[in-house]
């Protein structure tokens, strides 16, 4: 009986199971690639175990009958498989994503090549467009910061759109151009710095849309660069825009980008002490309206000046330097007069740097529409991109239009290609980051309330307080404020790129291509001035405009055969003319206004200045071959030569070395391929390359007597002058780099961790220098042929896929860069060249020099320390110690030393790199990108001001007795008040001059003592003279007129958090409802902050400029931090 029941149960559930696996049904969906959202056309799909399938359409949408249960598998080619069960849902959607274990990994090279990784005998890194989109950063050159080996991206405090520099394996020139071209869609574009006075305008890079970007390619060694020629000496980065998908209908895809810009931190400032000038006075100041000056000039615990009716502290003195100093009284809450006569407390404005700066608020719209069918394709874009900066007016708009479109005109055989990119942008009032540092020298003594001044820094008639009669001054800050929020300097530029191209193919081996492009950059900047001195008739007005046009024309013949099953043929013959020209004019007043604020080039006091003309012009014709042999999937051998023939090397009599041709070589051998290794290496490569690259020079250069000038006021307008200061060698050669490198490619555990490494070595020889020679040669200076560069290093990168799963992944990555320079030579009896900066300036007194033997990058001055070497040899080498005009204040003196250099340091890091990380969950992905730097130094003028005025945390100590000082009573040395107590005394480090005496006593009854060859601590010692005053030490030997620039030397070592950003994939099954193919939404954060800085009171270690070989750091840029959020639809 049981049995027949259990044969009865097991009857009827075999017959429910059955009509349930009998329940059919269509399902459908589409396929997407997760990185970017497109649809994947040609993905297979097929239900397991069966042979029941389909594959997506060109929109990437499939339908597929199948039962309840039902196991989907999806794949294609590069992309991991997926599984799906099949449940009551009829609509099942994919997000694909890259397989990189499946890839062979295509990259784009040099002429917009596309070649297999394996085959590549030189290093080339290729970053998705997407990754720089992300980051939402008006220059793209910013986002590369640690991404990649071997290059080194320094930004600069230009503020919203300022230039950013990039230097490739080290500085391959002694001329100011060492940054690399930028090749967009095959037209070439530079990454100089444009603008005038120190304005940091930033460069053409800034008018591109990273939203049509597809990828980044940086060719590193000259190998990889060769095709470009002598454009291509300091490398190459291409920008390959995005192309139109074949596709059905049309795809749509819509980016928005909101976000925030804001100052979250800024130098260390101390807030214990406020405005008040040093020991000594060394600056004068004077009565104000109805005060009294203190009475003793050493005491700093005084306030400067006194109401003579209510007692009180007064701001109100006419003295500007002393305002800004920050050398006062101990903070206590007592009230004050202010610097307008009103009444305030005297407590510290802890942030008033960073309240002087703005929130700034960024948007970008992108939309783009692409489509194509079985003959054409296209994609149009456009991007409105607006940004208000954090420094008050300094703002960024522009509108990008994008096309990109190919047609067959003959199925197969003739294709027309066509590509146009249009800017036009606005900047407005950028940051001077050339300028003495205001903010640190000028701006912020610790009890300067920026909230109440910086609405009320003008007087009743609309210009800067200047004190008479009665008035009251509103401190030297009021100029600040008028230069950054009334005065006016706007740029309109326009950029446009574009291409035309024609493809032939002539055979199933050889197909033919002719290509014509141009970029125009065109610019028209208006700026007002506004007067600052007390006549109000010092104003400026002035108009500029100009334009870059470039153009060439070129033609490849391709050739490519397979000759059996192992061996691979592909050759390519191009050649390629190309030319470029630059004019502008400009017109500006001089000397001021005879009326005041009436801007118009008509009220210039004096003849206006009238400047303009044509500007550089350049031709380079080339002829080039590439020829690429490969042997199984195991050997290849890459060959290339070009020939140049340029205009600037062509001397006025028509002779000239202007042609110049270079090889290279690179082989590639992939031993996993050849050889067994272990299973748990899963792929590696050897390969090693040579090649030289030539350059030429700039325009004009070689023309002897006579040069091009621009028009000026001069009614003959001549446009040539003679010139007879300069030799210019009569036989010129162009400039040759060497250069050769050998590397691992190396991958384990089935891809999982990947290492690769390279070492190369460069040689820039023959430079075209122009090196001063002795006047009584009668003339300056020699261009001449000259010095032999080296740069060596080695580059690194890991990557390491830690965990992958359906729901979970894990990847990290690391780079690392260490490059090494040397000048192995300059010229016979040349031993130094002069690369940036005046070494004899009395602001910064700091240059980069190169010295035979040495380093690229030297800091040297003529203002370094005066070292002892009198009689008591003892204390020889120490340095000099000054005692100004007998007052008791001594410090290291740093005055002119015109017989020599004195080198501080060496601007180059011991090494770079950088990490990143990226973990998902199953939609969700959290990312995170450091960049770090060791070692080299770096001369910041606001940590030397900043110390200078008493302003930030390092001038704190031996301030009073609670900050270490000294305490004393004086005997009435210098200028001290014989009996009176000070607290602030200081020993410095260094040795009187023979002959030094010092006067001490009452007044009426002084002696003079000699101290001269003893150090200050043995004088002191001996009790032969008073500690010195710590406020008076520190001002004197930090000035510009008395200290020396060592003071503003340090180390330049940090470790960034430049990135880091969460997106989420939205499910299919909530676009379905919308119809929306794709959807992600992601939010990022962006400069979020330093780890580690090595410069003191935590100064932003942004350059000023990025000028090459540029050490020095003025007027800081403030830490800014981005915070976006975007969202990125797809339909």
């Amino acid at each position: 009986m049981n049995k027949k029941i259990h044969f009865f149960l097991m009857a009827l559930t075999l017959l429910c199971l059955n009509g349930v696996m009998a329940q059919n049904k269509t399902v459908s969906g589409s396929v997407t690639d997760a990185n970017d959202g497109t649809p994947l056309p040609g993905v297979s799909i097929v239900v397991q175990g069966t042979t029941n399938g389909t594959q997506t359409d060109f929109d990437g949408n499939y339908s597929l009958e199948v039962s309840v249960g039902d196991i989907l598998s999806f794949s294609y080619i590069g992309m991991k498989t997926q599984t799906v069960t099949i449940g009551n849902s009829n609509s099942v959607n994919i997000s694909m994503e890259e397989d990189s274990s499946q890839l062979d990994e295509v990259v784009v090279t040099a002429l917009g090549i596309k070649r297999e990784e394996r085959a590549l005998g030189y290093s080339v890194t290729e970053i998705a467009g997407g990754e720089l989109a992300q980051a939402v950063q008006v220059n793209p050159v910013n986002t590369l910061q640690g991404k990649t080996a071997g290059v080194q991206i320094s930004t600069t405090s230009g503020g919203t759109f300022g230039g950013s520099r990039i230097t490739i394996r080290g500085n391959s020139t002694f001329g100011s151009n060492t940054q690399p071209i930028f090749v967009v869609d095959g037209v070439l574009m530079d990454n100089d710095l444009s603008g005038t006075n120190g304005s940091d305008w930033g460069n053409q890079l800034k008018n591109l849309n990273p939203d049509d970007f597809e990828s980044f390619s940086i060719l590193k060694g000259a190998a990889a660069a060769a095709l470009y020629g002598s454009r291509a000496l300091n490398g190459v980065v291409m920008i390959t825009t995005k192309s139109g998908q074949k596709r059905k209908g049309l795809g749509v895809s819509i980016n928005q980008t909101i976000g925030t810009r804001n100052v979250y931190d800024s130098a260390d400032f101390q807030n214990e002490y406020g405005s008040g000038n040093t020991a000594g006075w060394f600056s004068g100041v004077d009565n104000g309206p109805n005060t009294r000056v203190r009475d003793d000039r050493h005491d700093t615990s005084q306030f400067f000046t006194y109401d003579l009716t209510t007692g009180l502290p007064s701001m109100a003195f006419t003295s500007s330097e002393e305002h800004a100093a920050s050398w006062g009284p101990r903070f206590d809450g007592q009230d004050i007069i202010d610097y307008d006569g009103s009444l305030a407390k005297w407590v510290a404005q802890p942030n008033n740097y960073k309240d002087s700066f703005d929130t700034g608020f960024l948007r970008n719209t992108n939309v783009s529409v692409d489509g194509g069918g079985e003959t054409n394709a296209f994609r149009l874009s456009f991007s409105n991109f607006s940004e208000t900066g954090v420094s008050p007016r300094n703002d960024f708009d522009k509108n990008s239009i994008s096309f990109k479109g190919s047609q067959d005109l003959i199925k197969d055989k003739l294709t027309v290609g066509a590509t146009v990119h249009y800017t036009r942008s606005i900047g407005k009032n950028p940051v001077n980051p050339g300028a003495n540092s205001d903010w640190f020298h000028d701006g912020f003594p610790r009890n300067y309330d920026v909230n109440k001044w910086r609405n009320n820094y003008k007087d009743v008639d609309g210009g800067i307080p200047y004190p008479a009669g009665d008035n009251y001054n509103y401190t030297r800050m009021s100029k600040l404020w008028m230069g950054i929020l009334d005065d006016e300097n706007e740029r309109v530029e326009g950029s446009l790129i574009g291409k035309l191209n024609l493809d032939y193919t002539i055979t199933k081996n050889i197909s033919a291509s002719l290509e014509g492009n141009l970029n125009q950059y065109t610019w028209t900047q208006d700026f007002k001035t506004f007067a600052k001195d007390v006549n109000r008739l010092g104003g400026a007005y002035g108009m500029e405009n100009g334009e870059k046009f470039q153009y060439s024309f070129s033609g490849k013949l391709f050739f490519n055969k397979e000759i059996n099953e192992d061996i691979r043929l592909d050759l390519i013959l191009g050649g390629d003319m190309w030319s470029t020209e630059t004019k502008y004019t400009s017109i500006s007043t001089n000397g001021g206004f005879k009326i005041r604020d009436f801007f118009n080039i008509s009220n210039s006091l004096n003849p206006a200045n009238v400047d303009g003309g044509i500007g550089d012009r350049k031709k380079i014709n080339s002829v080039y071959a590439f020829f690429n042999t490969s042997f199984r999937r195991d050997l290849y051998l890459n060959l290339t030569a070009r020939n140049d023939w340029s205009s600037a090397l062509v001397y006025p009599d028509g002779h000239g070395n202007n042609s110049y041709f270079y090889p290279s070589g690179s082989l590639s051998w992939v031993v996993s391929e050849t050889l067994p290794l272990p299973s748990f290496i899963s792929f590696a490569k050897l390969r090693g390359s040579y090649a030289i690259v030539g350059n030429d020079t700039s325009p004009y250069r070689l023309s002897t007597g006579f040069v091009s000038d621009n028009f000026n006021d001069n009614p003959a307008l001549n446009l040539f002058r003679y010139e007879n200061n300069t030799a210019i060698s009569p036989d010129l050669q162009p400039e040759k780099k060497y250069s050769w490198e050998t590397g691992i490619d190396i991958r384990f555990f089935n891809n999982k961790v990947g290492l690769d490494v390279a070492y190369y070595k460069d040689n820039t020889k023959n430079q075209i220098i122009d090196l001063p020679v002795p006047s009584e040669s009668g003339i300056n200076r020699q261009l001449i042929n000259a010095g032999n560069l080296q740069n060596s290093g080695i580059e690194a990168a890991l990557d390491v896929n830690i965990i992958d799963t359906k729901d979970f992944s894990w990847d990290i990555g690391a780079n690392f860069t260490r490059n090494r320079d040397k000048i192995i030579e300059l010229a016979p009896g040349i031993n130094e060249f002069n690369l940036y900066g005046n070494p004899d300036d009395s602001n910064a007194g700091t240059a980069s020099y190169a010295y035979v033997g040495g380093n690229y990058g030297d800091l040297v001055t003529r203002r370094g320390y005066s070292y002892y070497e009198g009689s008591n040899t003892e204390n020889h080498d120490k340095p000099i110690l000054a005692n100004r005009n007998g007052w008791s204040v001594a410090y290291p003196i740093g005055i002119n030393n015109l017989d020599s250099l004195h080198v501080m340091g060496n601007m180059q890091p011991d090494w770079y790199g950088g990490a990143n990380t990226s973990v998902r969950f199953k939609r969700l992905r959290l990312s995170a990108i450091v960049d770090a730097r060791y070692g080299g130094e770096i001369y910041s003028a606001d940590a030397r001001y900043g110390l200078h005025q008493g302003v930030i945390k390092s001038s704190l100590p031996n301030r009073d007795a609670s900050q270490g000082g000294i305490v004393w009573t004086s005997q009435g040395q210098g200028q001290n008040f014989f009996g009176k107590t000070y607290e602030d005394g200081y020993i410095p480090d260094g040795v009187f001059p023979d002959g030094t005496t010092i006067d001490s006593g009452p007044s009426g009854n002084r002696t003079s003592v000699d101290v001269g060859g003893l150090t200050y601590q043995q004088a002191y010692d001996q009790g032969l003279v008073e500690p010195t005053h710590w406020s008076g030490y520190i001002y004197r030997w930090t000035s510009a007129s008395t200290g020396t620039p060592i003071t503003g030397v340090y180390t330049q070592s940090w470790v960034a958090l430049r990135e880091l950003s969460l997106s989420y994939q939205v499910p299919g099954s909530i676009l379905d409802k919308l119809s929306i193919n794709s959807a992600s939404l992601s939010l990022t954060g962006r400069d979020l902050g330093f780890i580690y800085n090595s410069m003191p009171d935590n100064i932003n270690p942004s350059i000023s400029n990025n000028a090459a070989a540029n050490p020095l750091q003025m007027r800081s840029a403030p830490y800014v931090r981005s915070i976006t959020f975007a969202v990125n639809l797809n339909f």
